[in-house]
């Protein structure tokens, strides 16, 4: 569940745990990520966008989006430990296929 609050999460088989204030902070993130889709969303919008209205909802927009970008910084910034150790073990497969990528077009650059 998207809002789900909980003390320990399970990726690939390792156990991590979250803090109180961490979950705060996701719950934060979250919410104005529904923000943003709520107000970009057609079902939800009360009145139709048009020419007239356009400038408004994308004023509105942008300060949805600010308002993410300020509480996902923040949320990156305060760097808990455990959050710093889930982004790193779950990021580990990319990392490595990006790296991987780039020693082969190393290797594609030495035999060209």
């Amino acid at each position: 569940m998207f809002f789900e609050k909980v003390e320990k999460i399970v990726i690939d088989g390792n156990m991590f745990e979250i803090s109180n204030n961490t979950g705060v902070e996701i719950f934060n993130c979250k919410e104005r990520m529904v923000d943003i889709k709520n107000h970009l969303d057609q079902s939800t919008i009360d009145t139709v966008r048009d020419k007239d209205n356009y400038t408004a909802w994308k004023k509105e927009l942008i300060k949805y989006l600010k308002e993410w970008d300020k509480w996902y910084v923040k949320h990156i910034k305060s760097a808990y430990p455990e959050m710093s150790g889930i982004h790193a073990k779950c990021m580990m497969p990319l990392t490595l296929l990006i790296e991987a990528n780039l020693n082969f077009d190393k290797l594609e650059k030495m035999i060209a």
